[in-house]
């Protein structure tokens, strides 16, 4: 064989290996374009960033991009206040209300978003979902 052959046969291998690493599951997609990660951390100041972020995706503009951030920032909060040591759910509850409020938050916001940007929506409530998830599972 010559140097020319065995060249090609190394770069096609390293080629290969790369395609391969490539290849990215649903929920591996979803935490790098979502950024789950995000939502795990206490950093509400990223949190908020990566939320406009979102709305910058969803092109909200104007009245429709403050309506849409409040209508978010209340059911957020709604969500928040479930933690709350005084109101003693359980794990199984306080995840059951989130997906309630989520619920409603989808609902309140149909009226304001066009299908692609609600598609977006629920794609990023999603990941929060997962996230939340995670965090109520770990502790």
């Amino acid at each position: 064989m010559d140097l020319k052959k065995i060249f090609i046969i190394v770069i096609s291998c390293f080629c290969f290996q790369t395609v391969i690493a490539q290849e990215l599951t649903e929920e591996q997609k979803e935490r790098l374009e979502y950024r789950v990660d995000v939502f795990l951390s206490d950093n509400e100041e990223i949190q908020a960033l990566w939320y406009e972020d979102l709305m910058d995706r969803m092109k909200l503009k104007g009245d429709t991009r403050v309506v849409y951030h409040n209508v978010v920032k209340y059911h957020a909060y709604k969500m928040k206040r479930l933690d709350n040591p005084n109101i003693k759910l359980s794990k199984k509850q306080i995840k059951s209300e989130i997906q309630k409020q989520v619920k409603l938050l989808n609902e309140d916001v149909k009226e304001i978003l066009d299908s692609d940007q609600l598609k977006l929506h629920k794609a990023g409530w999603n990941a929060i979902l997962k996230a939340i998830t995670k965090k109520i599972n770990d502790n």
